[in-house]
C-alpha cells in the first residue's frame, strides 16, 4: 500500500510538471509596447484587422484613421452638414470623419479637402487631442511644459503639446517631443486610451474582442468585460460622453468607477453639490455674494437683477449682457451659413445667451454655439478693456486688446476714417461695418473700399509702379533693424513680381494689387521662412491640424496655385455646398462676408490686408481710389446673374446668400445693372436692380 501511495504521488508530480492552464494562443499584439491601447481600440470596434488579418500596430496612422479612432472611442453621435471634397460617402471612415468634424475636433483645408490618407505627425495629433479634451470637458489648466525641441513645434500647436504632456496623454523621449515624426497606430492607440481614462472610461480593452479572457468570471466587470463608456447600448443614456457616474454636468470622474462620485467629484461628501451653481452680483467691477443652487435651472429662475450672473467653478457661465472671448482657436458652427468657421483665440463676439454647457454667440453676423469650456464670458461692467476703433489724423485705426494679459497688444491702420468718426473718441464694432459708441448707440455704417472691393477689379497701377512700390516698402522694412527684414531689398521673394501680377490679373481677372497685399501680409513682405525656403507667399497649406511644408518650384508656381486651386474655384466663383465652396463674397472682407470667412481664423485678416492695399495707394497717389468702382450689395438670397438683361435666358450663376458685393459697371435698361461676373466670364453680366443696393465706400 505504501508503494502504491508513493507511485501515485510521483505520477501526480510528473503530471503537474507537464500540465499548463489552457490559455488562448497569443497574437501579434501580445507583449507589444502599446498593447493596452490597441486592445482598447479593438474593444471599441475602432481598430480592425486588414485583409491579411493584421492590426498593423507599427504602421503610420493616417488622418482618417485617427479621426475614426477618436469618433468611436468618444462615441460621437451628432453630425452636421460639414463635408470634405476628398471624403466621399463610400470612403471607409467617412462617417467617423464627419462626426469628428461636427464635434469640432478636426477641420479641413482651405480648398475643402481633409486629406484622410495622409500620415499624421505627433504634433498634429496633439492639436486634435486638445480639441477632444475640450469636447470631453477635461480640466486642463495652464501648462508651461516644454521640450528640448520646442522650437520645432509649430507655434500655434505648442500649447496643445504642453497640455497633452501635462495630462500625461502624450510623452516625449529624453526630453524631446519629435513633433514632425509620424505617429504609429500603436502610439495613436495609447494616446486615445490615456485620453479616455481621463474622461472616466477605465476600460482596459478587455472585452473578449481582442485579448484572451482571464477566465475569472468575478473580475469585477459585470457587463462583458467593459465599463460604462457612453455607448447607448451599454446602459448609458448620457448622450454620447463617457459615463463617469457623475451628475455634475460633464466634469470628468477620478477614473475609479466605484468612488461613489455623484456630487461633483468629492466622494463621500453629499453636500457639495448644493452649491454647484452660484449667483453672484457685480459690484464696482467685482463679484460679490454666494447664493448656491444644485441645478442651473434653479439658479436661472432665481436671477432678479441685470447685475447678477451665474458662476460655476469660479467661471461666469451666464450674464445679462456682455461679450464673449475665445480662449483658443475654435470652430464655430454658423447657423447663418450652415458651415463651420475657424475663429482665432482672443476673438471678441456678441453674447446672445447661454446655458450650463454652451454659449450662443454672434460673430460679425454669424450666429452659432460654442462650448462653455472654449470661451470666457465678460460682463460689460467687468470689462478691463476691449478692442476699439479711432480716427487718427483722418485714418481709421483699430487697437486690439489681449484678454489673456489684460493689455492693449497691437494696432493697425487700414484706410481713411468714415466722416462720422470724431478724433479723440472710441468706437466699437462687431463686424467692422456698423459702429457704436461705448454706450452701444449706433454712430454709423462704413464699408472700407479696399476691404469690400470685389476681386474682379483691375488696379490702375502698372507692373513698373508695383515693382517700385515693392522696393520702397522693402527698404522701409529693412531700415527698422528688425532681424527678419535684414537684407530685404536683396532677398525678398516679392522683388520683381510686378509683371507676373499684372499677367495674372489679365488672364485670371483678379486684382494684382489685392494679390500683392495678400502676399505682403502672409509672407512678412516675402521674408518669412515659408517664403524664403518654400516659395510660399500665401500660407498655402499652413493651417488646420496638418499643415504641409509643401515647396513650390517658383514664386510663379505658388501664385498660380493660389489662383487656380484656391481663389478661382473656391473663394470667388459662387456655387457648391457648405464645406465644398467658400464663396461667401469675392472680397477679402471680414467674418461677415468674403474670403476672411474661411481663409483665415483671424477675424481682422481682411482688414489687415486692406491696410496693405491702402498703404500702397497712399504711397502711389491713390490712383484706384480716385477712379473707384461702384459697389453694390445684393439684398436677397437666390439671386440670379444673367448674360442678358432679361429673365429669358438661363442664369450664368446664382448667389445662394444675400449680402454679396458686386461691381456695377453700368445701368442697363429695363431695371438691370451691368456687373462684373464673379464667375470667370469674358462677356457682360446683368443683375436686377431691385435686389442690389449701392453702398458708399470709404476710400
Amino acid at each position: 500500500m505504501k508503494k502504491l501511495s508513493i507511485i501515485a504521488m510521483l505520477m501526480t508530480v510528473v503530471g503537474l510538471l507537464f500540465w499548463q492552464p489552457q490559455l488562448a494562443s497569443a497574437d501579434e499584439l501580445s507583449g507589444h509596447s502599446h498593447e493596452p491601447g490597441l486592445r482598447y481600440l479593438i474593444s471599441k470596434n475602432a481598430l480592425v484587422k486588414d485583409a491579411k488579418g493584421s492590426y498593423r500596430p507599427n504602421d503610420n496612422v493616417t488622418r482618417g484613421e485617427f479621426a475614426s479612432y477618436l469618433a468611436k472611442a468618444m462615441n460621437l453621435q451628432e453630425t452636421s452638414d460639414i463635408v470634405f471634397k476628398d471624403v466621399p460617402d463610400t470612403y471607409l471612415h467617412a462617417k467617423d470623419i464627419k462626426l469628428a468634424a461636427s464635434a469640432g475636433i478636426i477641420t479641413g483645408y482651405g480648398d475643402g479637402s481633409f486629406k484622410p490618407n495622409a500620415a499624421i505627425s505627433r504634433q498634429h495629433m496633439a492639436i486634435m487631442l486638445e480639441r477632444a479634451i475640450d469636447y470631453l470637458e477635461i480640466p486642463k489648466g495652464t501648462s508651461s511644459i516644454t521640450f528640448k525641441d520646442n522650437a520645432s513645434i509649430i507655434k500655434d500647436y505648442r500649447q496643445a503639446v504642453a497640455v497633452g504632456a501635462q495630462l500625461g496623454i502624450i510623452q516625449g523621449s529624453n526630453g524631446y517631443f519629435m513633433p514632425n515624426k509620424n505617429a504609429t497606430i500603436g502610439q495613436a492607440a495609447t494616446f486615445i486610451h490615456r485620453l479616455m481614462k481621463l474622461a472616466g472610461d477605465s476600460n482596459d480593452g478587455n472585452s473578449n474582442s481582442g485579448k484572451p479572457n482571464t477566465g475569472d468570471p468575478n473580475d469585477g466587470n459585470s457587463n462583458g468585460g467593459k465599463p460604462n463608456t457612453g455607448d447607448p447600448n451599454d446602459g448609458n443614456s448620457n448622450g454620447g460622453k463617457p459615463n463617469d457616474g457623475n451628475s455634475n454636468g460633464g466634469k470628468p470622474n477620478t477614473g475609479d468607477p466605484n468612488d461613489g462620485n455623484s456630487n461633483g467629484g468629492n466622494p463621500g461628501d453629499p453636500n457639495t453639490d448644493s452649491s454647484k451653481y452660484v449667483i453672484k452680483e457685480i459690484s464696482n467691477g467685482t463679484l460679490v455674494g454666494n447664493q448656491g443652487f444644485s441645478t442651473f435651472a434653479d439658479a436661472e429662475k432665481a436671477i432678479t437683477k441685470n447685475t447678477q450672473v451665474i458662476v460655476q467653478n469660479d467661471k461666469i457661465i451666464k450674464m445679462s449682457s456682455g461679450y464673449v472671448v475665445t480662449n483658443d482657436y475654435v470652430a464655430l458652427k454658423s447657423e447663418t451659413i450652415n458651415d463651420s468657421i475657424g475663429v482665432a483665440g482672443n476673438t471678441e463676439m456678441e453674447y446672445l445667451g447661454s446655458d450650463e454647457t454652451q454659449v450662443k454667440v454672434r460673430l460679425a453676423g454669424q450666429v452659432g454655439y460654442l462650448k462653455q469650456a472654449d470661451v470666457t464670458l465678460i460682463p460689460f461692467a467687468m470689462s478691463k478693456g476691449r478692442s476699439y476703433y479711432t480716427n487718427e489724423n483722418g485714418e481709421i485705426k483699430h487697437t486690439l486688446y489681449d484678454h489673456k494679459t489684460n493689455k492693449y497688444s497691437s494696432s493697425y491702420v487700414y484706410g481713411k476714417a468714415p466722416s462720422f468718426m470724431k478724433p479723440g473718441e472710441k468706437y466699437y464694432s462687431w463686424d467692422g461695418i456698423s459702429f457704436t459708441n461705448g454706450n452701444g448707440s449706433s454712430k454709423g455704417d462704413a464699408y472700407n473700399y479696399y476691404q469690400f472691393l470685389p476681386a474682379r477689379a483691375t488696379t490702375q497701377y502698372t507692373a513698373e509702379e508695383l515693382d517700385a512700390y515693392i522696393m520702397q516698402k522693402l527698404a522701409e522694412m529693412e531700415s527698422t533693424g528688425i532681424t527678419q527684414y535684414k537684407d530685404a531689398t536683396k532677398k525678398s521673394k516679392l522683388i520683381g513680381l510686378g509683371k507676373t501680377l499684372k499677367e495674372v490679373e489679365a488672364k485670371s481677372q483678379i486684382n494684382a494689387m489685392l494679390i500683392l497685399s495678400l502676399a505682403q501680409h502672409e509672407s512678412a513682405y516675402g521674408m518669412s521662412p515659408h517664403a524664403q525656403d518654400l516659395n510660399n507667399l500665401f500660407g498655402l497649406y499652413v493651417y488646420d491640424t496638418n499643415p504641409l511644408n509643401k515647396k513650390f518650384d517658383s514664386i510663379v508656381a505658388n501664385i498660380n496655385e493660389l489662383v487656380d486651386k484656391f481663389l478661382q474655384p473656391n473663394y470667388i466663383t459662387p456655387g457648391g455646398s457648405p464645406g465644398r465652396n467658400f464663396a461667401n463674397g469675392a472680397v477679402i472682407g471680414s467674418k461677415a462676408l468674403g474670403f476672411n470667412v474661411k481663409y483665415a481664423s483671424d477675424p481682422y485678416w481682411g482688414a489687415k490686408i486692406a491696410g496693405h492695399y491702402y498703404r500702397a495707394e497712399k504711397a502711389l497717389g491713390f490712383k484706384d481710389a480716385n477712379n473707384p468702382y461702384t459697389i453694390g450689395i445684393t439684398t436677397t438670397p437666390g439671386l440670379n446673374v444673367r448674360t442678358e438683361a432679361s429673365t429669358g435666358n438661363s442664369p450664368l450663376f446664382t448667389y445662394a446668400r444675400s449680402g454679396m458685393p458686386v461691381i456695377i459697371t453700368n445701368s442697363a435698361t429695363n431695371g438691370w445693372y451691368e456687373v462684373l461676373s464673379d464667375k470667370l466670364h469674358t462677356g457682360t453680366a446683368f443683375v436686377s436692380k431691385d435686389y442690389v443696393q449701392v453702398i458708399n465706400t470709404v476710400k
